[in-house]
């Protein structure tokens, strides 16, 4: 065997220079155009170019690009076939083009050229097939061994398929098991079955008629074979070898096997080399005995390897082909039969065919330079300090710094509200125009100091409010360029909206593929969702708030300029909401400074409107301080038995409206259990809608169908009216989840300004996340249910020590299949309840006082009664307080708090008893060598690791 070059007779470069281009970009087929047809060359971009060549003769000619097309997404594959059957030619073949969400049919027509102008190409959209899933790739057939007309069906990204009929029929299925991996699969017509390659690494054999009779939901079918092929395959094709047998040929990363339509093994040959693509035909008719299976595999190094079977035949350089060619195909070409056709990832289409120039190898000389070990100890040390600025987060406020340094951003929003948007330019809804609400404008300077590969950048709003600009991206910006955008935030949906603020997130890639996140945020204003009005005396639900810092001006206009002048004296502030402005009902909600006090009532019957409110007036509060000169919330960490920081700014009193905010809660479970229930409901209509489907194509022409086909169009009807109420109940579901956010949103501001620890407030705020999300699998009160339930038996906000149990979880709480929401609903009321019960005790703490009284905590305390809120505040580390045992023995575990962890803790009160269970607690000091526990924690308040405290309760965290 010698090694030649692949002589190239034919060769042009498509439209798109960009590595676009992969296996399935390339396609040479037939469309029956003229009687002494050739094969076409039909070559689809990822960019969505299409291009069709037929060459003439030897050498590129203009002529020869006969179509070139842009579509409107990238073609993910490129296929020809006889796919509808309403062709006057027999003979003539259809173009399929796969994009991402779509199948376009055309019909391919030749236009005659004039005078030296070649003949032109022109496509008709025979039809289109559009789907929710996104596709991965496309297998055609005579699916049923039908014989005349030609099926497909799409595989998509989540392991579906979807076939479609010539008659306009589809359904779709899905293949057994709890995993599929995006992998080719093919067709076998003489067995009519289907190869598919699993996520295990197995090739698996499904008849046509298991996957027709299957849906997406359910498939307990299972494969008619099973062959482990040990490895991840490039691609896969069937060919038709003999009379009674198929051959399946599968191009590995390191080995190309064979095996029959029975699953047994041909071969397997390991290669020495990493393939990128191949092909295999047979040479003759397989029907006739002296046929010839041959297959060509194409190199990372450009090589052509030619195999008759097992056996290597043939190899040839692919000579001016760096990189290697990424899709090959055999085609017979005008004066060329037997061409071979490459793609190369740039657009470099070749034509080629195997020639005797005998390709002259050279070894290259080699590189005797002496090694130097300084210089290779410097080189090593320079990727050793790359690697650890890019992977280590020691350091996060110095990486912090560091990228906001490469990328300044100064986001700033007006605070006066505008009433000039362009409604018809930003593509507002006309529901919404027609209300004219304000609009607001802001502006985004962004000046990169370091070069970077990438940068993106994204504007976040909360839920009814849009920016101009969603998304920026850029790529390659060079060190010292300086980027204004000028945005407009309006409203665009009639929907409750629970924060003013808006937050841009830069994301970028520095040259050395290091990514950083750096955000800024700022607030709406208020104008822009509310309008001044008479103040109401008298409402549902009440809140206090005193502002305690010396440096805040207890004035409306401190809180509220874009109402108020700056020197009014106004003590009353009435505000009606402007969104989603209800017709029969007007959201209003005052706000009352007392004249003698620095005291804010905040009153409205509705929940909604507090949500904004509350949040301006604490964070306004909270910035006035800091730029006093106060330290800064977020500057310092919060340790045990320390109070809420914020009450020295502002104080809340304690009241939580529990009820108002149970029933946005039950009204958006109501919602979900609705969604669930509709969705159920389609399901069985459109199984339905195929049976009777299946069972209309099944009757001959004989049978009567028109009862059957009363059923079809009644079945149809009442599923697009079921379909339509879908549509509502999501589009009142969106509406409740805005409700629920305004009312999560009042709880957590109002816990934020309570008296109690910091930590329990940090604990409680971040299981009160806004704004709230709802999945497919699993709603909003099924995913608070866990934390929920933590706070309930764990820590501070604990129920009463009386129960010998208290601190384990529920014996059955672990073992329900189904969510139950009364328990939930119950231990959300039960968790408001404690929190504000916890909030007005009158018991402050004194940590100071706690630290020069520390000999006073060694001594026993005197025997009294203690209450349940005495129990929860000793809990929080009051030192300077006695703590008081109950009258019982001191034999009982103590209370775990499921809050951080301390940075330290002392190892001898981690002392082991009986099997896997640690005991926490102070030692009884008068009998030291009593290793019984008493019922409070230990002295110095210290707590058990995460990982100790969950593995003692059995459970998994």
């Amino acid at each position: 065997m010698s090694l030649f070059n692949v002589c190239s007779w034919w060769s042009a470069q498509c439209s798109d220079p960009g590595e676009e281009y992969d296996v399935a970009s390339l396609l040479c087929a037939r469309f029956g155009l003229e009687t002494q047809e050739k094969d076409y060359i039909i070559v689809g971009s990822q960019t969505g170019q299409l291009s069709i060549y037929y060459p003439h003769s030897r050498g590129y000619d203009a002529t020869d690009l006969l179509l070139e097309s842009q579509m409107e997404a990238p073609i993910i594959g490129l296929y020809a076939g006889k796919f509808s059957g309403n062709v006057r030619n027999e003979n003539a073949n259809q173009l399929g083009v796969l994009l991402p969400n779509a199948i376009v049919i055309y019909n391919v027509v030749a236009i005659g050229g004039l005078a030296e102008h070649g003949t032109q190409l022109r496509l008709q959209v025979q039809t289109e097939h559009k789907f929710q899933r996104v596709s991965f790739g496309l297998c055609q057939g005579h699916f049923g061994q039908v014989k005349g007309r030609e099926f497909f069906c799409v595989v998509h990204l989540d392991g579906t398929l979807t076939f479609f009929e010539q008659d306009g029929i589809s359904y779709e299925c899905r293949f057994p098991g709890h995993r599929a991996l995006p992998a080719p699969v093919a067709y076998c017509e003489r067995t009519d079955s289907f190869f598919r390659f699993s996520a295990t690494w197995d090739l698996q054999c499904f008849s046509y008629q298991d996957l027709s009779h299957s849906l997406v939901t359910t498939s307990s079918y299972q494969p008619t074979w099973s062959q482990g092929v040990g490895e991840g395959i490039v691609d896969m094709r069937v060919v038709q070898v003999k009379e009674n047998c198929s051959y399946i040929m599968i191009l590995g990363e390191r080995n190309f096997i064979s095996l029959d339509d029975n699953g047994k093994f041909n071969f397997m040959l390991k290669l020495d080399y990493a393939p990128k693509c191949f092909t295999s035909f047979v040479v003759g008719y397989y029907w006739e005995p002296g046929a010839r299976l041959i297959s060509a595999i194409i190199s990372d190094s450009s090589k052509l390897h030619l195999y008759e079977e097992a056996n290597i035949i043939w190899a040839a350089q692919w000579p001016n082909q760096s990189p290697a060619p990424v899709a090959i195909q055999r085609s017979n070409v005008q004066n060329l039969a037997g061409a071979i056709v490459t793609l190369g990832a740039r657009g470099q289409l070749d034509v080629g065919y195997l020639g005797a120039d005998p390709f002259q190898f050279q070894v290259q000389p080699l590189n005797m330079e002496e090694l130097s070990f300084a210089q290779a100890h410097k080189e090593l040390q320079k990727l050793e300090d790359e690697i650890k600025e890019a992977v280590d987060v020691r350091d996060m406020d110095a990486l912090n710094q560091q990228a906001a340094d490469q990328v300044r951003l100064s986001f700033t929003i007006e605070q006066e509200a505008n009433d000039d948007l362009d409604t018809l330019l930003l593509d507002v809804p006309a529901d919404v125009a027609v209300k004219e609400l304000p609009s607001a404008k802001g502006l985004l300077r962004c000046k990169i100091k370091a070069e970077l590969a990438e940068l993106q950048l994204v504007f976040q709003t909360p839920d009814g409010v849009r920016c101009s600009q969603d998304t920026v991206s850029f790529v390659n910006v060079p060190a010292g360029t300086s980027k204004e955008f000028k945005l407009d935030f309006y409203t665009a949906e009639l929907l409750h909206i629970h924060s003013t603020k808006v937050e841009v997130v830069a994301s970028f890639l520095s040259t050395r593929g290091i990514p950083r996140v750096i955000q800024q945020s700022a607030n709406l204003p208020l104008s822009m969702f509310y309008r001044t009005c008479q103040p109401q005396k008298a409402a549902g639900i009440k809140l206090t708030y005193s502002i305690t810092s010396r440096h805040v001006s207890p004035k409306l206009a401190t809180f509220f300029g874009e109402f108020l002048e700056e020197q009014s004296d106004s003590h009353a502030l009435g505000l009606q909401l402007l969104c989603p402005g209800l017709e029969k009902q007007s959201e209003v909600i005052t706000v009352v400074a007392a004249k003698n006090s620095n005291r804010f009532r905040i009153q409205s019957d509705y929940v909604e409107t507090f949500a904004m409110i509350l949040e301006r007036i604490v964070e306004r509060t909270l910035q006035l301080d800091n730029s006093a000169g106060l330290i800064k919330m977020d500057k310092k960490k919060p340790k045990r038995g320390v109070l809420n920081r914020c009450v020295e700014r502002l104080m809340a009193v304690p009241f939580l409206p529990a009820q108002p905010i149970l029933h946005r809660i039950d009204v958006h479970h109501e919602t979900q259990q609705s969604i669930r229930k509709q969705t159920d409901q389609l399901e069985d209509l459109w199984q339905q809608f195929k049976t009777l489907q299946r069972q209309l194509q099944e009757q001959s022409e004989s049978e009567p169908k028109e009862a059957l086909t009363m059923q079809i169009e009644s079945n149809y009807d009442q599923l697009i009216l079921e379909g339509d109420k879908l549509v509502e109940i999501r589009r009142d579901e969106r509406k409740r989840r805005c409700d629920l956010n305004c009312a999560v949103a009042l709880a957590k501001w109002i816990i934020h300004a309570l008296n109690l620890e910091e930590r329990v407030v940090n604990v409680v705020s971040s299981v009160l996340s806004v704004p709230i999300e709802d999945w497919t699998e699993l709603s909003w009160e099924e995913s608070m249910a866990p934390g929920i339930d933590m706070l309930h038996h764990f820590g501070p906000l604990t129920r009463s020590k009386s129960s010998s149990t208290h601190g384990l979880l529920d014996a059955n709480a672990g073992t329900k299949d189904s969510f139950d929401y009364s328990r939930f609903r119950r231990h959300f009321a039960t968790l408001f309840d404690r929190i504000v019960r916890l909030a007005a005790s009158p018991v402050a703490v004194n940590i100071e006082k706690g630290k020069e009284e520390t000999s006073t905590e060694e001594k026993p305390s005197p025997i009294q009664q203690v209450d349940e809120i005495g129990n929860m505040q000793r809990m929080l580390g009051e030192k300077g307080l006695p703590l008081v045992p109950p009258k019982r023995k001191s034999n009982m575990s103590s209370s775990l708090e499921a809050v951080e962890d301390d940075e330290e803790y002392d190892e001898e009160d981690l002392r082991e008893d009986v099997g896997y269970r640690k005991e926490y607690g102070a030692t009884d000091q008068k009998n030291p060598n009593n290793k019984k526990r008493s019922e409070w924690v230990n002295e110095d308040f210290e707590l058990p690791t995460t990982e100790e405290l969950f593995s003692d309760l059995g459970i998994w965290w």
